[in-house]
Formats: C-alpha cells, sequence, structure tokens
C-alpha cells in the first residue's frame, strides 16, 4: 500500500529532511480512469514499493482542492502533458513540479513503473537543473495581471452572437470535443431570448438541450446526466453523474420550460429532481456530492437487450458501445417510457454506483438553488423542504460564527460563499425569514474580508497562496464563475437591504474583470452587467402567503430579486435602482406589468 501524505507543510518538510520528491496524485472519487489507476498500478505492490523507498507520496482529492488542482493542471500543461484525472506530477520537496507521468489505460504498469525509475535517476543525476526548471514552471503558471477599467457596456450589444457562432447546430453545445454540458452559455442565451426573441437564439437551445436528451450522456431509466460526452452526438458518455452538473441541468431545463413553454424541458427537469432525490438526498437531510462512474452498470449486452423487447436494437448503436456493451441512446423517449419498468427491473439485478456521501457546501448551495426554484414551478412543496434542509443542514456542519467549511476540516473556498449565499437569498426570497438573509449577509461579509482584492477588486478563490501565486478568475468552466455569482449576490443585498457597500463592491469587481470578460468566455459575467443595470426588486408589503405573493413567488423573470419590507398590506411595489413603480395589487397586474 503506498503511505499517503496529505499536502500539508509537514509532507514538504519530510521531502526536505530525506531529500525525496515528492509523487503528487490527484483524483476525484467519481473518476473511473483514477480507479482503474490505483486497481492497476498504485495497488501493484512492486510499484508501491518503489514509490515509498523513492518519493514522498502526496495525495490531493479535487473537489476538496479544486484551488490545488488548478495550479498544478496549469503546471502539467505547462510541462506538455495536458491535464485531466488522475494528474501524476513529480514536485521537489518545496512542492514545485519538475515533470509528470500520464495514466494510459492501453500501456499499463510497465509502462508507469519505467517512467517513475527514470524520474528518480533524473532527480539523482540533476537535482540543479531540476530545481531550476521547477521555479520556471511555477512563473510561467502566474496569471497576467490585468488592470481593471470602466464597465464596458459594449459587451451587452448582442452577446448571445458570439455565443451563436461557436454552436454546433447538428447536435447543439459547442463544436468542440469531448462535448460538455453548457451551463452558462444556456443560462444567458435563455434571458437573452426572453429579453428579444430570435429564431437562432432559440435553435441553438433547442439543438443543445433536446440533443443531450436523445443521446447517451443522459440516463434514460432513473433520469440524471452522466458529467460529459466524449464525441459530438453526445453518444458515448464518461459515467460519473455529479450532483453539481445535475443541478445546473434542473436550472436550465426549467428555465427552458419558463421561457419556451415546451412541455419537454419539465418534463426532463422532473426526472432528474427525482433522479436527486432517489439517489443523492441523504437520510440526514443534505445532498450529497457524487455517483461513481461505472460502465457496466449503464450499458447492455445485445441478449439483455433482445430479452427486453425485439424493439430494443432501435435504442443503441454501433458508435456508442463499450466493448460489446451498448449504451442506451434517447431517440425514441415513447418507446423507453414503455419499456422502462422491464429495463430498471434487470438493471436492479447489478450493484450500484458507489456515492460519495461527504458533505460539500457548495454542492448543496447550488443543489438547493435548483429545488427552490423547481419548487417555485413546479409547486411541489416538498422541494422547498428539502432545499431548507439542506442549506440548514450544511451550515450547522460547515458553519461557525468565525469560519465556513467546503467540507469537513476544509476552509471554504470562493465557490462555496458564493453558492450557498446565493440558496440563502432564495430561501429568504420565497420564505421572507430573516434568518436566511442575516445568514447570507455573515457568510457575505466573510468572503469580503478572506477573499477580496483589496488593490484591484475581485473576489480570490482561495485564503492561501501557492508560492505567492492567488487566482482569481471570471472565466466559467463550464459551471458559472464564482465571481460572476458573487456580483449578482452583492447586487441583491444591495437591493434588499438597501445598504450602498454592496453595489459599491459589485462595481468595483465589474470593473476588475471588464478587460476579461467576453460573452463566449464569461456569459454569467455578462448576466451580472445585465443585473447591475436592470435588476428589478419586489418589494413585498404582503406576505408570501397572500395571493400577490404566492402569484409573485410562483413567476419567474430575470434579473429580478423579491425584497420584504412591512407585511401591513396587500400589494408589492416594483423599483429599478431609485426608480419606483406603481403599486400593484393583483396577480393580473403583475403579470402585465412583467410584460408575461
Amino acid at each position: 500500500m503506498i503511505e499517503w501524505l496529505p499536502y500539508e507543510e509537514n509532507s514538504f518538510k519530510k521531502a526536505e529532511i530525506e531529500d525525496k520528491p515528492i509523487f503528487l496524485h490527484i483524483t476525484a472519487k467519481w473518476c473511473n480512469y483514477c480507479k482503474k489507476m490505483k486497481e492497476e498500478c498504485l495497488d501493484d505492490y512492486e510499484i508501491a514499493e518503489i514509490i515509498n523507498k523513492n518519493f514522498i507520496p502526496v495525495h490531493i482529492d479535487r473537489d476538496e482542492r479544486p484551488d490545488l488542482d488548478l495550479f498544478y493542471q496549469k503546471a502539467s500543461y505547462i510541462i506538455g502533458q495536458g491535464s485531466g484525472w488522475p494528474l501524476n506530477l513529480f514536485l521537489t520537496p518545496e512542492g514545485k513540479p519538475f515533470s509528470g507521468v500520464n495514466y494510459n489505460i492501453n500501456e499499463g504498469k510497465n509502462h508507469f513503473k519505467t517512467m517513475i525509475e527514470k524520474v528518480i535517476d533524473l532527480y539523482k543525476v540533476n537535482k540543479e537543473k531540476i530545481l531550476q526548471r521547477s521555479q520556471t514552471i511555477v512563473d510561467a503558471v502566474k496569471p497576467t495581471m490585468v488592470m481593471p477599467s470602466e464597465i464596458r457596456q459594449e459587451l451587452l450589444q448582442n452577446p448571445e452572437e458570439e455565443i451563436v457562432k461557436e454552436i454546433d447546430f447538428e447536435f447543439g453545445g459547442f463544436k468542440k470535443t469531448p462535448k460538455f454540458p453548457i451551463y452558462a452559455h444556456i443560462d444567458l442565451l435563455l434571458w437573452r431570448y426572453w429579453i428579444r426573441p430570435k429564431p437562432w437564439i432559440k435553435s441553438a437551445i433547442e439543438t443543445t438541450l433536446k440533443s443531450m436528451v436523445s443521446g447517451g450522456i443522459y440516463d434514460h431509466l432513473e433520469g440524471g446526466f452522466h458529467r460529459y460526452a466524449t464525441d459530438r452526438a453526445w453518444l458515448m458518455p464518461h459515467f460519473e453523474k455529479l450532483a453539481i452538473d445535475n443541478a445546473w441541468h434542473i436550472i436550465n431545463y426549467l428555465d427552458a420550460y419558463n421561457i419556451l413553454k415546451d412541455p419537454f424541458y419539465m418534463d426532463i427537469a422532473i426526472e432528474i429532481v427525482n433522479y436527486l432525490k432517489n439517489n443523492l438526498f441523504s437520510p440526514e437531510g443534505y445532498f450529497y456530492s457524487s455517483q461513481f462512474a461505472d460502465p457496466f452498470y449503464y450499458t447492455w449486452q445485445e441478449q439483455e437487450l433482445r430479452e427486453i423487447s425485439d424493439m430494443t436494437i432501435t435504442l443503441v448503436e454501433g458508435k456508442a458501445m463499450i466493448g460489446e456493451r451498448f449504451v442506451l441512446i434517447g431517440r425514441d423517449r415513447e418507446l423507453i417510457k414503455q419499456l422502462k419498468e422491464s429495463f430498471i427491473l434487470k438493471r436492479k439485478h447489478r450493484q450500484s454506483p458507489e456515492t460519495d456521501k461527504s458533505i460539500y457546501c457548495f454542492v448543496n448551495g447550488v443543489c438547493a438553488e435548483a429545488f427552490i426554484k423547481a419548487w417555485r414551478i413546479i409547486k411541489d412543496k416538498n422541494l422547498l423542504n428539502m432545499a431548507l434542509s439542506a442549506i440548514d443542514n450544511t451550515l450547522r456542519a460547515l458553519f461557525d460564527e468565525n469560519t465556513l467549511y467546503r467540507t469537513k476540516k476544509i476552509h471554504a473556498l470562493l465557490d462555496d460563499y458564493a453558492y450557498i449565499t446565493s440558496a440563502l437569498i432564495s430561501a429568504y426570497e420565497v420564505t421572507s425569514e430573516d434568518e436566511y438573509l442575516n445568514k447570507a449577509t455573515i457568510i457575505t461579509e466573510m468572503a469580503i474580508n478572506k477573499l477580496w482584492d483589496e488593490e484591484y477588486g475581485g473576489f480570490y478563490d482561495s485564503e492561501e497562496s501557492i508560492f505567492s501565486i492567488r487566482h482569481k478568475s471570471i472565466h466559467d468552466t463550464p459551471y458559472p464563475s464564482a465571481n460572476s455569482i458573487m456580483i449578482i449576490n452583492l447586487l441583491k443585498l444591495h437591493a434588499i437591504k438597501r445598504n450602498e457597500k454592496y453595489f459599491d463592491l459589485a462595481n468595483m469587481s465589474l470593473k476588475a474583470f471588464s478587460n476579461l470578460a467576453s460573452p463566449y468566455l464569461s456569459p454569467y459575467y455578462i448576466k451580472a452587467l445585465l443585473s447591475y443595470f436592470d435588476l428589478l426588486t419586489l418589494n413585498f408589503y404582503t406576505t408570501v402567503e397572500s395571493n400577490i405573493g404566492k402569484a409573485t413567488i410562483h413567476q419567474i423573470t430575470p434579473f429580478t430579486v423579491i425584497a420584504h419590507r412591512q407585511k401591513d398590506g396587500n400589494y408589492i411595489i416594483p423599483s429599478v435602482g431609485s426608480k419606483y413603480f406603481d403599486q400593484i395589487y393583483e396577480p393580473e397586474e403583475l403579470a402585465k406589468f412583467l410584460k408575461l
């Protein structure tokens, strides 16, 4: 067994004292290649003995420390071995990367053994050159400083055009492979279509959302999306299912239903909600983070298919196979519905994929946000209760008055602050409970104190620097940038609390990233920019149970926030900035005002 150590100062001191390089291994629990590498290489007695004797082995879980993963992924790319998981790098005792080795299923353990033995010899013979090379790599990882500028309003001039020109109009998504769902881009395209409907925007949205479902990236039996597809037509998935991915899919499909009025999108959203409820919502009342990749569980032998029905052959094709096993393709949803019970009955004889039962702050933030939106549209109160349970139990486990944690014992990163704050604001909007608003404010203040860039504005990803490097990003990857979400959070808090500090910080953040942002690279920044100019506040002078209160909560429009004022009337007052509109008493008046 490899004697793994954590990524911490004591591990580096041990490497320095023993004058050994560090073997850094970064994995994700849900990663199938990581599991295969462990089984084939790292569990091998001879390889484990070589690593334990000649290296200080250090392991990082990328879900726990994406900030470290980002730094070393960039270093790996500079070294020339690309990026991805499992990531294997060789570091100096200081932790600076100088070489790496890719795991390739086709090359096997002997190749891996040969490569690590070469690194052992290299370190003994060329230590000085290695130290110099490692510093060169670290210097190359340092981000280029981009100075703040005034807000570029020209970014709002048809931003959809820059996105749409990259769309694959045959199969949806972007033209490059592998194909990842484009959550942030779909989000912006939907709201741009709501503002100014153009047929080619609708085509980009519909082609993407419907093609994903008609491919193999979607689990047509139990619901939920796999992480990504390796091909242009979404046929061949990587089989892991992440809670955060599926939460963003819920948001996209619900918004598509809300704007395009096609019940197909509602059906898919409900299926994903049910997948999360049945598989990733814990008995303790929070969301687990992922279900591991298991190609066997999700694929079918031809004999199994024929035992179910002669018609199943229309649900598979040769382009979507692993060995002799077929991936189920969703081009005929009606047939799948007819045969679903038979498929599931056969699947129940298999061992379900393992689940990562860790509690993560960012995961529960975005899942709660998705379930609150689902409740507002679907109107199933159980979904709201699950969302509030996830928020409450996550904060009970990972928040005290001085510290927010990402997961147990690991301090929060920016995406934890951003997602849980956004969920808290949403919970306050739909319940009017000040406790959620107060916690959103406290956690935002903590983010400002720990992560705010005092010199240029914007938020750093983490409290720690890595070799004096602190990363700060506005690009969507494809999850919306945490900085963009924080800008929207600040604008909403300003609207609710009428505290100019939050507006000023949002303004500074927008300026900090103005020269870096573009509709293609950072669509959620464009959404934040639209919120900066056009955020509509619905000031409640009523309760959430009144007719006008219910109508407002169950009607979702873009760039809107609910602020609860006195409950002494039965009306709402819309406002944009300092401009206030007439009181609204009836749901029909609200629909007319919102142009629904």
